[in-house]
């Protein structure tokens, strides 16, 4: 059964009504990143798996425990908590993900529900986790594809996608003002240039080796993004 992995920090009307949407046989891991918990809208006969974290771990983080969680799929669907399928969307990605060889697919031109295979992941790596905790994950994932000839792409269905619903709270918001230019920093330390068009080098940092390679930045990490009084924050 093909795995639907879905992070969560905050929005529980959202989350409902994304689970509600889901119209395939898909088996639902949800990255639980909040610390309110989901067992009121996601019961274990809907939901099998949920994962509590101590912490939230950000959006790259979050994608990178869902496919470790399943590491014998051959693929993985992550969705965004605040997207609501339209009939059959689910099932036109599954489809689209069964094509042979190794492949990014989106929904719409965005990350809002995509499919990532077991090819891409051994060619391209895991998602790089210094993005803390949400932005510019997704455009240094797109550009290490196209550096590794790995196609990605999106198709076209009905979901729907509120976008950056977490950061409408005003405390990740402030939050956000301070880590997205982070984000942004970084992006250029590592490519050379701004993210989507302003790369210049074609290795990590210019060092000359393979794509994938990230180390986990402690300090980054420790750096908590959040205010003093609150130790979450969104995944998306």
């Amino acid at each position: 059964m093909t795995v639907l992995a879905i992070p969560y920090l905050a929005g529980h009307e959202d989350l409902r009504r994304c689970l509600d949407s889901i119209d395939s046989d898909v088996s639902v891991l949800i990255i639980d990143n909040s610390d309110s918990g989901v067992s009121d809208i996601a019961p274990p006969t809907l939901v099998p798996w949920v994962i509590e974290v101590p912490h939230n771990l950000g959006v790259a983080a979050s994608w990178n425990l869902a496919i470790k969680s399943y590491p014998h799929e051959p693929g993985w669907l992550i969705a965004n908590h605040d997207t609501v399928f339209a009939p059959g969307d689910l099932q036109r990605l599954i489809d689209e993900m069964a094509t042979p060889g190794p492949r990014w697919v989106g929904m719409n031109g965005d990350w809002r529900v995509f499919g990532i295979n077991a090819e891409c992941i051994e060619r391209v790596g895991l998602f790089d986790e210094n993005y803390v905790p949400i932005y510019c994950e997704d455009a240094d994932y797109e550009y290490r594809c196209t550096l590794a000839g790995v196609p990605w792409y999106s198709i076209e269905g009905g979901a729907t996608h509120v976008g950056s619903a977490t950061i409408r709270d005003p405390r990740y918001a402030d939050a956000n003002a301070r880590t997205y230019p982070a984000n942004r920093a970084y992006y250029r330390a590592k490519w050379g240039g701004d993210l989507r068009g302003g790369e210049r080098f074609t290795t990590p940092f210019d060092r000359g080796g393979w794509v994938g390679e990230w180390t986990p930045n402690l300090s980054r990490l420790r750096a908590d993004w959040c205010p003093p009084d609150d130790s979450t924050g969104p995944t998306e």
